[in-house]
């Protein structure tokens, strides 16, 4: 009887071990939670390729249905991740405003602040991820976008690329645009490792 149980004590202590080395391997982190929740601040660069693979996994459940499993948006019916932004998106915004985003970009986005063939050219330079040549109104958007195009905190969102902060946004606010309305129902249902993942692994696939 007494070697059952120093046998059973030693087999649990085996597959105890084994659940922690399994957790560290996967995010490589310092230490984890007494729930198995994953600490967003033990990820740093070097788990960037960890951190797709979680990402790609929990885009998978929350995201393929609407985006596709490709995330390319499903035939136009959701927003194509593959692209920062669509030209059409950008029309449709700087013709007529945009209010997204409340929580983190209080101010929003006025609308015609540029005329319509200057806006023809914007969007088509904002869809094409700020390459090509640089059209002479840009200065209006630099303003509150930064001459780079990655934004500028609590002013406007970045608009070359989707960053950390930009993914938690749309989550937690949720997006109305020409394309439909996306709701804001996956924030509490995600941790923060996962919508920092989310937002690395969309990153990846963004042409």
């Amino acid at each position: 009887m007494k070697y059952f149980f120093v046998g059973g004590f030693g087999l649990l202590v085996i597959i105890l071990f084994s659940k922690v080395i399994v957790a560290l391997e996967l995010v490589n982190l310092d230490t984890f939670s007494t729930n198995a929740e994953l600490k967003l601040s033990a990820v740093n660069a070097t788990n960037e390729k960890k951190l797709k693979i979680i990402g790609k996994q929990t885009y998978e459940v929350f995201c393929s249905s609407c985006h596709g499993m490709n995330g390319e948006g499903n035939n136009g019916k959701a927003h194509n991740h593959t692209k920062r932004i669509a030209e059409k998106t950008v029309l449709d915004i700087i013709q007529n405003g945009s209010n997204n985003f409340k929580s983190i970009y209080p101010s929003g986005m006025p609308a015609g602040l540029v005329n319509d063939t200057d806006a023809k050219e914007l969007a088509k330079y904002v869809a094409n991820s700020l390459k090509g040549k640089k059209p002479k109104s840009w200065m209006v958007c630099a303003t509150c976008h930064d001459e780079s195009g990655e934004g500028i905190s609590y002013v406007a969102p970045n608009i070359k690329e989707y960053s950390d902060e930009l993914v938690a946004t749309v989550l937690k606010n949720g997006k109305k645009g020409v394309i439909g309305t996306m709701p804001d129902f996956f924030w509490e249902k995600l941790s923060e490792m996962q919508i920092k993942a989310l937002a690395t692994y969309i990153r990846s696939i963004q042409k």
